[in-house]
């Protein structure tokens, strides 16, 4: 369905009112696998659980996998996917992006949710388990995973009132005071138990460690043969730690959120 909708997508701002021909009279589907990625029963799982944390939730969590996009950004398209296809969620509306012959994947979320998933540690808090997911190519269980993840930051932001933020609750300038305080009680109970070793002395030099007369050296001799260097490149990761689910690249403005990566 949303292949042929998206059949005369480009990735030019002049060209993107054509994305979306025309408007179907019923809603579209939270999961459309065009890059045929899902056996029938593993489109019933991942669409129970989308389902199942909608209703919770009274948002719209989609997926779309396409095999490609002809050259567009992943986060353009699918911040065009929320404008036009994915926008009755009466609480927001958010939309996984998979394309799959550039190994590609974009989370973005519309103008409401942009306010409960914030920045990338909110994006990441969803994709960095999905896309461990996606490199096993257990793709049902990496969307079902991103859908349970969703669930969790949009409960958490309906019993806190805010966001979800990893470095909520730190006092950072108390925990550097404790480490400081640490570290001078180890030193000083260091130096303590050194002190109190009677057989252990510090010496000022080198030689001091020295046995006199225990070793005479009667003969030195040094022979120089060659010398043969060998170099080996550095080998270089073929991923990297940008494709284990972090945030490489965002399509955010001012009435979308979201960000993408690799996998």
């Amino acid at each position: 369905w949303l292949q042929q909708q998206y059949a005369h997508y480009a990735p030019a701002p002049a060209c993107a009112a054509l994305m979306l021909a025309s408007v179907t009279a019923f809603a579209a589907p939270s999961l459309v696998d065009n890059a045929k990625l899902l056996t029938p029963q593993q489109r019933q799982a991942v669409l129970a659980e989308l389902h199942k944390q909608e209703q919770a939730h009274n948002v719209r969590i989609a997926v779309v996998t396409m095999k490609t996009i002809d050259g567009a950004v992943p986060g353009k398209y699918a911040n065009k996917l929320l404008d036009d296809v994915y926008n009755d969620g009466a609480k927001g509306n958010m939309v996984l992006l998979q394309v799959t012959n550039t190994r590609k994947w974009y989370i973005a979320t519309d103008k409401q949710l942009k306010q409960v998933i914030v920045g990338n540690e909110g994006i990441e808090y969803m994709s960095k388990p999905m896309v461990a997911q996606f490199k096993k190519n257990d793709y049902a269980q990496g969307y079902i995973t991103y859908a349970q993840k969703a669930g969790e930051l949009l409960e958490y932001y309906e019993k806190e009132g805010e966001p979800w933020d990893p470095n909520a609750g730190i006092n950072w300038f108390a925990l550097v005071i404790a480490v400081g305080i640490g570290g001078a009680a180890a030193y000083g109970c260091r130096a303590l138990l050194i002190s109190g070793m009677s057989n252990v002395q510090k010496a000022v030099k080198a030689n001091a460690y020295l046995v006199k007369k225990s070793f005479e050296l009667t003969h030195s001799n040094d022979t120089y043969l060659y010398t043969n260097v060998s170099t080996v490149p550095k080998s270089k990761s073929s991923g990297g730690s940008r494709d284990d689910g972090s945030v490489s690249e965002s399509s955010a403005d001012d009435n979308h959120g979201g960000g993408g990566g690799s996998y």
